[in-house]
């Protein structure tokens, strides 16, 4: 999709501080608020825009845990990788899928309150899970960056 360079700086200011309103976004980027209206929502309807979300501390909500779970299937058919995807879907746990290529075919980013809290998850939601071959856990001891903005570079990149 072609982005202009008030789109481009839109999608930075907005990456910056989501909260910030339509009035002064549009200041920030020459524009009335009638027109940057009309790009939100040319942006959102295209899908580059996805939603506004808040980030929160994992520690603060009972969360602390954090950890990536490389899943390898037993087979690669797409019955069994929907059925993989559906059956993660509903554990609570689970904050992200993402579909990989390497040793593994899935890294699932897991937040739990603490190890007892994984174990139960591993043992008894995970594993139950039809088609696993290999479950591999890596824990995370500190995130020194989180929520970097997405690099929105300009038509020459």
């Amino acid at each position: 999709m072609h982005l202009d360079s008030i789109d481009r700086q839109i999608l930075r200011l907005l990456q910056e501080n989501a909260r910030i309103s339509n009035t002064a976004l549009a200041e920030a980027v020459g524009l009335s608020p009638n027109p940057l209206a009309q790009r939100l929502k040319k942006l959102e309807g295209r899908g580059v825009i996805q939603g506004y979300t808040v980030r929160i501390n994992p520690e603060m909500v009972d969360r602390g845990t954090l950890a990536f779970v490389g899943i390898k299937q037993l087979d690669h058919q797409t019955a069994s990788h929907h059925s993989f995807l559906e059956e993660v879907a509903g554990l609570p746990e689970v904050i992200e899928v993402h579909h990989v290529a390497g040793e593994e075919d899935f890294l699932l980013k897991v937040a739990v309150r603490d190890m007892r809290a994984y174990e139960h998850f591993l043992l008894e939601r995970l594993a139950r899970i039809p088609g696993l071959d290999r479950v591999r856990t890596v824990f995370v001891l500190s995130t020194p960056v989180s929520g970097a903005p997405l690099p929105i570079g300009g038509a020459e990149e």
